[in-house]
This record gives structure tokens, C-alpha cells and sequence, in this order.
């Protein structure tokens, strides 16, 4: 691919902390939009996937992929604190930029120390002004970013599905801007000069999903910031196009694991410390 450096790379930090956790807390089964890292410092955890249960010792660390339901459950420790961040960081504006790499169940001194110490300082930010903060979370995102990666194989297909990428442009950019209603799977791939067939068949082999599919999670990932930022689900329901606020419901909850009113009620509890 031509020009790798020119392509947008975009780091978004949504929230994060270091906070002393109470032992034996468990946040439930969840699914959330953004990738969920945590750090141990002077505790010892259990993070549950869907397929597999990690043991987490004091001094590691771990990251949950963007939509993968999991449970994370405190063990135990004298003054247990969990560094932690919810991010995204995504390529052309569209692709979830850690699909690149092969992630391992937990992360191991010493590569889990420099990942705390990198998300430690992306959430100090010095009191400045806006846009100073701004960048300063940028650029940190980036360099923990890179400490994650670090810490990664980057995978053998990456070079074909960068220039595959690069294809779709068009089209997931036509995806992201029609979020309300419905939309044509013809119209997507006219936007990317491919047929209806050829279409779904690269963007499944690039995206890892079909066309609908992805742009359902786009809708439901704009439902969640919608939510977060104090829409009503009603309100949400009918600014995404869905036919009433129970099929809403019933979308968000199969996606994300609780309903849009679970979710906000645990939002305003903050149930969770990462």
C-alpha cells in the first residue's frame, strides 16, 4: 500500500483511571464498543471471554477487543488498584486498527509495565487548556497504543487487507454517513466500483464481518455515544431510524449484553472501576 504514513490514524479516549477497586468486585457480563485495557497494581484478577478464563497476576495487565463480551472479576490484594482506559483507534476512519494484530490472553512484565506506565501518563493530562489537552491525549493514546502493539505479533495478512482497505474507502464512508433508515447494500458497492457479490465477499475477507453487519454495529456504536451523552432511548431509537424503541432495545441488549435503561443506570451508579 502507497503512502501507509498519509493514512488516517485516529486515537479516541472515552474514559479511564486509577482506581482503588474493592475485592471480590465483578462487573457482570458486558459488551461495549471500545476496546477495555486494565492494569493490576497490587492486585490479582480473573478476566472471562467467551471462550476461555484468564488469570491475571498483580503487576499484569489485559485487553478486551471491542465488542467482546466479557466479565471482569477482582481476586484479591491489600491495596488493589486498576489502572485502566476505554479506547478506540481506528484506520481510514472505519477500521478497528488492532484487527492488525494477534493479541495474547494477558499482558507480562516486562512489556505490562511499560502498557501501565503508558496508560498511567495518557491519564495524567496537565492542566492546560482544551485544545492542549486534546493533543496531549492524542499523542499519548498513540504511544500507549504502541505499547500494546509492542507487546503483539502483527499478523501475516496485513499487507493484503491494507490495500483491500484501501478499496472499501468509499463505501465505509457512505456506510458511516447513513446511519438512520436504511442502507443498500447496491449503493455501498457502487460506491467501491464492485458488484453486489464481489462487494460482500471483499469486504467480508477485510472487515471480518458482512456489510450489514457492520453497519448495524456502526448504528449500535452510535447509539452508545448517543446514550452517553444523555439522549433519552427513545430519543435514540428515533435519531438512528429504528422502527420503535422496543426493537431498539432488543438490538442494543443482543449487541452489548443489557438494555439501553440497564445500561444508563449503570452508567449513573458507575457499578464499574474499569
Amino acid at each position: 500500500m502507497e503512502q501507509i504514513e498519509n493514512v488516517p490514524l485516529d486515537f479516541e479516549f472515552l474514559d479511564g483511571g486509577v482506581t482503588p477497586v474493592n475485592r471480590g468486585n465483578d462487573t457482570g457480563r458486558r459488551r461495549f464498543p471500545f476496546h477495555v485495557l486494565v492494569c493490576n497494581d497490587g492486585m490479582s484478577s480473573r478476566a472471562e471471554r467467551e471462550t476461555r478464563v484468564t488469570a491475571v497476576s498483580d503487576g499484569e495487565g489485559y485487553l478486551i477487543r471491542k465488542n467482546e463480551l466479557h466479565r471482569l472479576r477482582t481476586r484479591e490484594g491489600e491495596h488493589p488498584v486498576s489502572v485502566w482506559c476505554h479506547f478506540r483507534i481506528t484506520l481510514l476512519h472505519g477500521m478497528d486498527f488492532l484487527d492488525f494484530f494477534e493479541l495474547p490472553e494477558k499482558f507480562t512484565p516486562p512489556e505490562s509495565t511499560r502498557i501501565r506506565e503508558a496508560c498511567r501518563n495518557l491519564l495524567a493530562g496537565p492542566p492546560a487548556s482544551a485544545l492542549r489537552q486534546m493533543l496531549f491525549r492524542k499523542s499519548a493514546g498513540l504511544r500507549l497504543v504502541e505499547a500494546v502493539t509492542a507487546a503483539c505479533r502483527e499478523r501475516e495478512d496485513t499487507p493484503e487487507r491494507l490495500g483491500q482497505l484501501r478499496r472499501l474507502v468509499p463505501a465505509l464512508d457512505f456506510m458511516s454517513r447513513n446511519l438512520a433508515g436504511k442502507c443498500r447494500l447496491e449503493e455501498a458497492a457502487a460506491r467501491a466500483n464492485l458488484s453486489e457479490s464481489r462487494f460482500t465477499v471483499l469486504f467480508k475477507q477485510t472487515m471480518t464481518s458482512s456489510p450489514g453487519a457492520y453497519w448495524q454495529s456502526l448504528r449500535l456504536r452510535r447509539a452508545h455515544e448517543l446514550l452517553s451523552a444523555g439522549s433519552t432511548p427513545a430519543e435514540t431509537a428515533a435519531a438512528l431510524g429504528f422502527c420503535d424503541v422496543f426493537h431498539f432495545s432488543r438490538s442494543f441488549k443482543r449487541h452489548f449484553g443489557v438494555t439501553p435503561a440497564e445500561y444508563l443506570r449503570r452508567r449513573r451508579e458507575r457499578l464499574s472501576p474499569f
